[in-house]
């Protein structure tokens, strides 16, 4: 088995954007977040949003339940630290023995640098495959 693919790693094919370059609905539309004030973590959380998080919001507490947080559109979410955009890179063109299960027999990883060079080592396979089926 062989596995042809095309890679964009975060790493280099991405860069941190904020919530408005996202276009994040938590940012757009406003949000709520359900806190069970009863445990440990629940407080802690509670006290870091009215504390800490600089975030404007309306709190809600019920008697039994979670606390309801609101917050207001047009700030920054809770996640805004995972947002990225894709940076104008081509993608790594990549040849891999195996398939999702692994690669027993350990072929070595080939990494085209041109399209048309993974394109070309593409259809060869192919061929080899028809020309192997047709064989019997």
């Amino acid at each position: 088995m062989t596995t042809y693919g095309l890679h964009r790693p975060r790493a280099t094919h991405t860069r941190p954007a904020s919530c408005v370059q996202v276009e994040c609905p938590q940012w757009r539309d406003g949000w709520s977040s359900l806190i069970d004030e009863s445990s440990d973590l629940g407080r802690t959380q509670g006290a870091w949003i009215r504390g800490g998080s600089g975030r404007r919001f309306t709190e809600h507490r019920t008697p039994a339940g979670p606390t309801r947080f609101d917050f207001a559109p047009g700030q920054v979410c809770f996640a805004a630290a995972d947002h990225t955009v894709p940076l104008d890179r081509p993608p790594l063109y990549i040849v891999r023995g195996g398939d999702w299960r692994g690669n027993p027999r350990r072929i070595p990883v080939r990494r085209h640098t041109r399209a048309e060079d993974w394109r070309d080592d593409f259809g060869d396979h192919q061929q080899q495959l028809r020309d192997a089926q047709l064989r019997g």
